[in-house]
């Protein structure tokens, strides 16, 4: 019985706009591609396959022709597709298991539905071990698997792959083509592959077709494999196997044919008889030249939280060993100095005690830490916003750029006069004046990120059904996230130092103006009390962001 086709293409041609004229890719492509087989599209690189696979998911639109996807005859319905691009297109902000569930977090599903969707077939992949783990601690094939996964967890009926085994070594490529196989004969997944591998194409298509490479291209004619010579019966719903009990067996028989038949150098003697001695190698190392990855995970090694906590200790270590340098520094010139202006550090320290004891330094640190933190909540939110959206809009990019360009460069402390008289000698101005520091510099940051996010990842989250809000919150702002703390980090220091010498006009509290109020006194004590009140203020902000970014960013941790 012939399956019905998933895609149709008809007269299908496709141009790049680039500025005032079409380059065209595509040409008067018409094609059907069968529910249930395998299709590998075979060229060379940049003869046009990417952008075939493009226009088939719904990502760009064909200039010319029309695509069915799940539709009889053009019907109007719309199969779920899923697009595995040549980076996989993971988040690396989310874990294994993260990743695998995006597709249906997206459709509002519960965490208990999605768990029971996705861990039976992490475990079909071999993945429920590393459930938890990133993307960065992961191997290529590992990734690759992950985004297999996620294809099926989504149930997609279509799987598009963009040449997903080019950057893997022979042995992990070769690996995962049966994992793909097996996986694409128990779920019953249309796929189709683009590759510029004949070898690849004859090894797992049904039928292959190839890209000319002309300018523009066009398909060669149909050929098909031996592999669909030979029908291969489905398993049994009432098999007792983890797969049947997970619902992932199609109740029909029409898999494709038997994947045992292969091609050209993989029937070879000495084909064989290599990857048979590299197998065994990999599957059986020598003693302490290698571990599997379940041993790597179960042999004692500390947890990403363990690990975390010791490399944040470590960095208060050496700025605790910063600080002793220059505590010995700074006690070395006031013993050969003796000038009143430099008293020792014991001095100064024990001053700082005591104003900490009795209050005074509190009042004033928490004057100055409310207009940190005003101008932080004033400022940092629409200037990220419009960040972003000068990075991802054009229009918006034209309007604000230019105008904060214009401004951000000039000394704020020069404007402080100007803001007093308009807000007043008060919290206002210096709110003020430490706000458009922090939104100069948060918005750069945050157009600059956006603009720097990968097509890729945007594609991958697209082809999901994510749309609007949905790809600012699982693609954007957790891309950007990492620029957004560096700016704070940048912003802070400015600010700080803003503030300082806003606080010394028209103030009577903060740490500013007693700084300059012990040195109008000439009680060095006391000002190098508050110095060192100033410098913990920001040394505590400073460490605050540190481990806002080791728990935020632990997605990138490679160890």
């Amino acid at each position: 019985m012939m399956n019905y086709p998933m895609v149709k293409l008809d007269k299908v041609s496709f141009s790049y706009r680039l500025k005032e004229r079409s380059l065209p890719v595509l040409s008067d492509i018409s094609v059907n591609f069968e529910q249930g087989s395998i299709t590998a599209i075979v060229g060379r690189s940049g003869c046009g396959k990417t952008s075939l696979l493009r226009v088939i998911a719904g990502l760009s639109s064909p200039t010319e022709g029309w695509v069915s996807v799940g539709g009889e005859a053009g019907g109007a319905i719309r199969a779920k597709t899923a697009l595995i691009f040549q980076d996989y297109g993971l988040l690396p902000w989310a874990s294994v298991q993260a990743n695998a569930e995006l597709g249906l977090r997206t459709r509002g599903m519960s965490a208990a539905e999605r768990k029971s969707r996705v861990n039976p077939i992490l475990a079909e992949l071999g993945l429920e071990p590393f459930a938890r783990l990133y993307p960065a601690r992961l191997s290529g094939g590992m990734r690759q698997r992950v985004a297999v996964a996620r294809a099926l967890a989504s149930d997609s009926d279509l799987l598009l792959l963009d040449e997903p085994f080019s950057s893997l070594d022979a042995l992990t490529r070769e690996s995962l083509q049966e994992t793909l196989l097996e996986t694409q004969r128990r779920h019953g997944t249309t796929v189709i592959l683009v590759t510029h591998s004949i070898e690849e194409a004859a090894y797992l298509a049904d039928t292959i077709y190839i890209l000319d490479g002309k300018n523009p291209s066009t398909l060669s004619a149909r050929f098909d494999t031996d592999r669909r010579r030979t029908a291969v019966p489905a398993v049994p719903a009432s098999d007792g196997s983890d797969a049947s009990r997970a619902g992932l067996v199609p109740a029909s028989g029409n898999f494709p044919a038997s994947y045992a038949a292969a091609t050209s150098y993989r029937e070879s003697s000495h084909y064989f008889s290599n990857v048979a001695t590299l197998r065994h190698l990999f599957a059986h190392p020598p003693a302490g030249e290698g571990k599997t990855e379940n041993e790597i995970l179960e042999d004692g090694s500390p947890s990403p939280a363990h690990v975390r906590a010791i490399g944040f200790m470590a960095r208060l270590g050496k700025i605790v060993l910063a600080a002793s340098a220059i505590a010995l520094l700074w006690a070395g010139l006031s013993f050969i100095l003796k000038k009143p202006f430099l008293p020792s550090p014991v001095l100064a320290a024990s001053r700082f005690g005591e104003k900490i004891a009795d209050g005074t330094l509190f009042v004033h640190i928490g004057a100055s830490l409310r207009r940190i933190f005003f101008a932080l909540i004033i400022a940092g939110p629409p200037a990220w916003a419009l960040g972003l959206l000068s990075g991802r809009v054009k229009a918006a990019d034209t309007i604000a750029s230019p105008l904060v360009y214009l401004l951000h460069p000039l000394p704020k402390v020069a404007f402080l006069p100007i803001l007093m008289l308009f807000f007043g000698l008060g919290d206002a101005s210096k709110v003020a004046l430490m706000g458009m520091v922090i939104f100069g510099q948060l918005f750069v940051g945050g157009r600059d990120s956006a603009k720097a996010i990968s097509s890729s990842l945007i594609d991958t989250v697209r082809s999901l059904g994510v749309r609007g809000g949905g790809i600012l919150r699982h693609a954007i702002l957790p891309a950007t996230l990492p620029s957004l703390l560096s700016s704070l980090r940048i912003s802070l220091g400015t600010a700080i130092a803003v503030l300082f010498l806003s606080e010394t006009f028209a103030s009577m509290d903060g740490l500013g103006w007693y700084i300059m109020d012990s040195w109008s006194r000439v009680d060095y004590p006391d000002m190098y009390a508050a110095i060192i009140a100033l410098s913990l203020v920001g040394l505590v902000l400073y460490l605050a962001l540190d481990a806002l970014e080791i728990l935020a960013l632990r997605w990138r941790e490679t160890d």
